[in-house]
């Protein structure tokens, strides 16, 4: 892996960090709108920022009130969808994986929580979170991304193209 690739992957890690991080209250828990969830979408564009997004989530997640297991699991749920979203050539599509996976998290949820509740409504509220924000705003504001050649150039380091 060259360094150009290899500075990309940190930064983009360290955003996604930045972006979870300065705003907590909306970042962790069962309904969770983290902003930083709309870079999982550059894994669609290239696969190299799999390994940003997962990093990203592991890293985010050390002050998550879950503890250290969200760290794995929430690692986990990333790397599955943002892997998920570099094997489809819809943008559309690609966005719906997160919420898909959401299961992941609420399943974590259940085990650590001490108060007993409903897998589906947690399941629930996580999958409209990262609907709203990766389906919803994340899809407008790549497309509006698209149109920029600083954005392809940023993003597509190895000529790899799903930009039209």
């Amino acid at each position: 892996m060259n360094t150009k690739k290899l500075t990309r992957i940190g930064l983009v890690a360290a955003i996604y960090v930045v972006l979870t991080w300065i705003l907590p209250m909306f970042s962790y828990g069962p309904i969770q709108f983290r902003i930083s969830e709309i870079l999982t979408l550059l894994a669609f564009y290239n696969p190299i920022y799999v390994l940003s997004i997962t990093i990203g989530a592991f890293i985010s997640n050390i002050i998550s009130p879950l503890g250290i297991i969200d760290m794995f699991v929430g690692a986990l749920h990333s790397f599955l969808s943002v892997y998920a979203m570099t094997k489809t050539k819809n943008i559309y599509l690609a966005s719906i994986f997160p919420a898909l996976f959401s299961f992941i998290i609420a399943i974590e949820i259940l085990i650590v929580s001490d108060e007993k509740l409903s897998f589906f409504l947690i399941t629930g509220q996580i999958m409209l979170s990262e609907f709203i924000i990766v389906s919803l705003i994340g899809v407008s504001v790549f497309k509006l991304l698209e149109k920029n050649k600083t954005f392809k150039d940023f993003v597509l380091l190895d000529g790899t193209n799903k930009v039209k």
